[in-house]
């Protein structure tokens, strides 16, 4: 299965895809289903002018386009680890802001044909965040502007994203263009408050199950059993990428007291990405809360109250607690 970045020359950046596991819950558990998702870019084809991110959907399931998601919310790109994380989703819009920032380490920039090709050409490897497009300014530089129309797709569920407003749109280009018109200011602007869209979670918005407190108080041990059986099944297909990990997944197989020990453990550092400090933001959790709250409605508030301390960052001594490890269980291996 493959993706593509289309652009108005129709040329792609390719993606290719790797296995990864998602989440169904049926009756309250969670139940595994391997999919094929976008987890790293291998090929890079070619980069054209004023990029546009679609996605070819025709065929994909509502889990496919979630966890194409999740590709896009963990592309390595710089962010400054000093900067201080906010207790807000606008979190993510300031990592999504730095992909418009020039990259000064581009191996481009230091080859004399590269510079030549930027002169010319300068959006050819400049990226916008979503909703954007780059354009070349007055001095020939590029520039990340509101996209001026979000590509077209088939109008399929899979495409849908529900916006923190219960407002449903028809993409998360469209999401993002309508949050960088008003956060300009722009005329086509439909509701200013819309400068603090952001995403809630993928497909149509719907009324969501109640999580009732006995829902609430079984979840740390769901979700934990669900982190257990993920990491022992990416073990199994050699995606854990750390020998470290297999063999502590291995012990967790036979030894029923670390079963939920070490991938609590895992999933933390797994989060724990931009910036790798120690801490799991809002936005670093959007990875597992986008794809499943339409189907687990305990999830975000649970994790809500991971953040004992309310300050927008939720250490490992918290995540710990809040999925029932004890303080000796509670190790920092990131």
């Amino acid at each position: 299965m493959e993706f593509s970045f289309a652009s108005r020359n129709s040329k792609s950046i390719r993606l290719y895809s790797q296995t990864m596991i998602a989440v169904e819950p049926t009756s309250g558990n969670f139940f595994l289903r391997a999919e094929r998702c976008c987890r790293s870019l291998k090929s890079i084809t070619t980069k054209m002018p004023n990029t546009i991110i679609a996605v070819h959907s025709q065929q994909l399931t509502f889990s496919m386009w979630a966890v194409f998601f999740l590709f896009l919310c963990t592309l390595h790109i710089s962010v400054d680890a000093s900067k201080r994380k906010r207790n807000d989703f606008d979190d993510l819009e300031a990592l999504l802001e730095h992909i418009d920032e020039k990259n000064d380490d581009d191996p481009l920039e230091k080859d004399a044909i590269g510079s030549r090709v930027i002169r010319e050409r300068p959006c050819q490897t400049h990226l916008c965040g979503w909703g954007k497009e780059c354009t070349v300014d007055k001095t020939n530089g590029p520039s990340c502007e509101c996209i001026s129309k979000c590509p077209e797709l088939n109008g399929g569920l899979a495409d849908k994203v529900c916006s923190n407003f219960n407002e449903t749109f028809d993409s998360l280009c469209d999401l993002y263009r309508e949050r960088c018109l008003c956060k300009h200011e722009a005329e086509e602007c439909s509701n200013k408050a819309y400068a603090k869209l952001h995403l809630e979670y993928l497909g149509e918005c719907k009324q969501l199950d109640e999580c009732t407190d006995e829902l609430m108080e079984q979840f740390p041990a769901r979700m934990a059993d669900w982190l257990f059986q993920v990491m022992r099944e990416l073990k199994k297909r050699r995606e854990l990428n750390n020998m470290e990990w297999e063999e502590l997944i291995a012990a967790a197989e036979q030894d029923d007291e670390k079963k939920h020990v070490y991938p609590v453990i895992w999933k933390f550092c797994d989060l724990d990405i931009k910036p790798h400090d120690k801490y799991v933001s809002h936005h670093e959790l959007i990875p597992i809360t986008a794809p499943v709250i339409p189907m687990e409605s305990c999830i975000k508030p649970f994790l809500i109250q991971c953040d004992v301390n309310n300050d927008g960052n939720i250490s490992i001594k918290e995540w710990g607690k809040c999925l029932g490890l004890k303080d000796g269980e509670i190790q920092e291996r990131c």
